[in-house]
């Protein structure tokens, strides 16, 4: 196991917009305060998908590093979203998080577009990209595994030569099922921390198999609730955590994320930031194009969601 070990939640969290799509940084500011504030916390993950990494630019993805690290308590991480499709473009995000200040990166696939995909099962494809930011940048790392449904999810043999690079402290288990969360929890956690990492219903199963924690983006919306879950599911206390996850988390997961199986357009990210402007932590939920932000109808789904695991007594809700 690598010395750094990472424990418990660890949020993704949103990137608010003013009426100019601007960055919104008191909105951030905020979310970001009462995210790291919220017990069970152990750090958070600025530009991820959630916080719409591909929507903005390399200088406000560094600006909101630089304004989370003033706002990190002591003794909490900061990790930073990474994403690029060359190594000098990989190596010039993750030197500018690190400058910015960041604990360490998580680092979403390079290997993300058609030609590449099937390369995710190809350890010298994938260790192009990795080595080189192992070896320049050297902060800590969090791996970022993908559904198999998105064609480039990398395979256990990659996965074990990523964890063996010096840097690589953690895999970010979004595998979607219990199953594979189960082979990649079996192969890797006594090497490197695994994070479960799914906003659907298997979420349960995956820590209740076993993890180290969690790094999902539903849990920007009250993480105390899903640090209980996480807390209680891998120290032994199965039915607490089944209890808390029936009651309070299924119904946001369906709702909000649709259990990751989206039917419509809306966009996750808008989706979570429209639960958080009804519970008062942020003023918008705009969203930037392409992506799809929120109509009445999810508006409304949202707030009797919040309503009924009581979370809030929403106007909207009563409308419904």
């Amino acid at each position: 196991m690598k010395a750094i070990q990472l424990r418990g939640l660890y949020p993704a969290t949103v990137t608010p917009f003013d009426e100019d799509l601007r960055v919104d940084y008191a909105g951030l500011e905020k979310h970001l305060t009462e995210t790291f504030a919220a017990p069970g916390v152990s750090g958070v993950v600025v530009n991820g998908h959630i916080g719409e990494v591909l929507a903005l630019t390399s200088d406000e993805r560094e600006q909101i590093v630089r304004h989370a690290l003033e706002l990190r308590p002591e003794g909490k991480k900061l990790f930073a979203g990474v994403e690029a499709r060359t190594v000098e473009d990989l190596v010039r995000e993750g030197q500018r998080a690190k400058d910015a200040g960041a604990d360490g990166l998580l680092v979403l696939p390079p290997i993300d577009v058609r030609p590449y995909r099937r390369l995710a099962k190809n350890p010298a494809s994938v260790l192009h990209f990795f080595q080189p930011l192992n070896d320049r940048v050297g902060l800590p790392m969090i791996v970022h595994q993908y559904p198999d449904f998105t064609g480039c999810a990398y395979s256990l043999e990659v996965l074990e030569e990523l964890a063996a690079l010096e840097h690589v402290v953690a895999i970010k288990s979004a595998s979607f099922t219990a199953t594979r969360h189960a082979a990649l929890w079996n192969a890797l956690h006594d090497k490197v921390s695994v994070l479960a990492a799914t906003d659907a219903p298997a979420l349960l199963g995956m820590l209740l198999h076993g993890a180290h924690g969690a790094l999902i983006g539903v849990a920007a919306i009250k993480p105390g609730i899903w640090a209980e879950v996480v807390d209680s599911a891998i120290n032994g206390q199965a039915e607490h955590a089944r209890q808390v996850f029936v009651r309070s988390c299924m119904p946001i997961l369906d709702t909000v994320f649709e259990n990751q199986e989206p039917t419509g357009l809306t966009s996750e990210a808008g989706a979570t930031k429209e639960a958080l402007v009804q519970l008062g932590q942020l003023t918008s939920s705009r969203v930037r194009p392409p992506a799809v932000g929120v109509d009445e109808h999810t508006r409304r789904e949202i707030a009797d969601c919040l309503a009924e695991i009581g979370l809030t007594t929403s106007d909207l809700a009563k409308l419904s």
